[in-house]
């Protein structure tokens, strides 16, 4: 059995206000502040699906990864008998995530990996623009992450955690002296295309980027309206991937993390489905500016 979706992330921000700002009055999202001065984001019914911590660094900290209880017992021994660190949430930081139960470990590429059951329900959702998304049983979207050692993080996301391979993109050296670009996609228990991507290199903020799915192609147009009006940075400009068919850009939110906001992305059933290998990034757009 299979992790179901990517559940939320974590942030670490000195000012998690900046993030309520950008998710409330680019993307949307609905935003909640906690005693401690953190910050939830809300796109669907789930509790959050961001958690952006005060902190006195700035980056990502974590994904966090849904399933049932079943395949939470699985994967905690299968974490167990490959011997990779594990550790398990207390009352307290279950309570933090809103979850029944969760355990933390790293993969080979020493990204922070988050495993729960049991969320707890949340409140309706309203979002402050009016919007919806893409979310629900498919997640909060997709993260991409940062994966030096590709090989074996690879085979951690599918041997462990149970992901499926959706496609391999190889893409030319970016310059002389470094090797190709090379990304594996994967999906959860859920149609979307993939709700992980490993990149083989390193990552600045910790996250090569996240990705909200909306649910038009006007919807993204407008954010993109927003996102210049607010003199924010844009990544990549507006553009359709090749392997999930994607409609998409992406900008610069607080802390570094570059965000896709995109629509129409592909979605499959799973049964007969055959890994593709891509060569070829987007059909058009998506000149690309990722911070160094």
């Amino acid at each position: 059995m299979a992790i179901s979706s990517l559940g939320y992330v974590r942030i670490a921000m000195r000012d998690p206000q900046q993030w309520a700002d950008v998710g409330q009055n680019i993307l949307g999202f609905q935003s909640v502040t906690a005693e401690d001065g953190s910050v939830r984001l809300r796109l669907d019914e789930a509790p959050f699906r961001y958690l952006i911590e005060q902190s006195d660094s700035e980056g990502f900290v974590a994904t966090g990864w849904e399933c049932s209880a079943e395949t939470f017992a699985e994967i905690k021994d299968r974490l167990t008998e490959s011997g990779a660190p594990l550790e398990e949430g207390t009352e307290v930081a279950c309570a933090a995530r809103a979850v029944q139960a969760y355990i933390s470990t790293k993969d080979p590429s020493g990204n922070l990996v988050e495993i729960y059951h049991g969320r707890d329900a949340g409140d309706e959702f309203t979002s402050p623009l009016g919007l919806n998304y893409i979310a629900g049983a498919l997640g909060l979207g997709h993260a991409v992450l940062p994966a030096p050692d590709h090989a074996a993080t690879s085979e951690f996301y599918r041997e462990i955690l149970g992901l499926g391979l959706s496609d391999i993109l190889t893409l030319p050296a970016p310059m002389e002296g470094v090797p190709e670009m090379c990304i594996h996609f994967y999906h959860a228990g859920n149609p979307r295309h993939h709700s992980l991507a490993l990149f083989n290199g390193p990552a600045p903020s910790g996250v090569v980027h996240l990705m909200t799915e909306m649910t038009s192609v006007d919807d993204v147009g407008a954010c993109l309206d927003r996102v210049n009006e607010a003199g924010i940075p844009i990544t990549a400009s507006l553009g359709r991937h090749v392997n999930d068919g994607m409609v998409s850009f992406y900008f610069l939110a607080p802390g570094g993390i570059p965000m896709e906001v995109g629509f129409d992305g592909l979605q499959f059933d799973w049964t007969d489905f055959e890994p593709t290998n891509s060569t070829v990034g987007d059909h058009w757009g998506h000149a690309y500016n990722f911070p160094e």
